[in-house]
């Protein structure tokens, strides 16, 4: 009797199992080994080109960013990366800030160009946390199961930001 107690509680932790195991393959779909971040790399940012490794995407829109960690003042950190805040005077004249960030970015599918762009001058599109700041480059729309690979030429140099750990990211929208 003490046995078929038991084989109800032993069903119920057996199909939790089962659940958390093939949720995730589940939600992945035909791209298990897609992630939601699939690039998230140190990078240097002396002029000129740098390249990710092969990466794996879903069928989703991504955005790619450059990350900074904060350890001057925001607003010094934000003249630095070209980002414009529209409802601020520009405080980089102020500073005597110019952006140190200027780049051609591709996203390539072997030798085909999925999307490309140009980074120059101030931009409103960031996304500050309480330890990083990150200047979004450009987006692409992923194919599922396709390998892609990003190419960015930075063109002027921005090395005085190598101090911040800049790392470049593609993740999900």
């Amino acid at each position: 009797m003490r046995w078929k107690s038991r084989t109800p509680l032993l069903s119920i932790l057996c199909g939790f199992l089962f659940l958390f195991a093939i949720a995730p393959k589940a939600w992945a779909g035909p791209c298990f080994r897609c992630k939601i971040v699939p690039v998230n790399m140190p990078v240097s940012l002396v002029v000129g080109s740098v390249q990710t490794p092969e990466f794996l995407v879903k069928y989703t829109d991504y955005k790619i960013m450059l990350e900074v960690k904060r350890r001057i003042s925001l607003g010094k950190l934000q003249c630095m990366l070209g980002i414009r805040i529209p409802w601020e005077r520009d405080p980089c004249a102020m500073l005597h800030l110019d952006t140190a960030i200027e780049a051609e970015w591709r996203v390539l599918d072997g030798d085909h160009i999925v999307a490309q762009g140009v980074v120059h001058g101030r931009d409103e599109k960031s996304a500050v946390s309480s330890h990083t700041l990150d200047r979004y480059l450009g987006t692409f729309v992923g194919e599922t199961g396709k390998k892609f690979v990003l190419e960015v030429k930075f063109t002027k140099d921005g090395s005085v930001l190598n101090e911040f750990e800049p790392h470049l990211i593609v993740q999900m929208y």
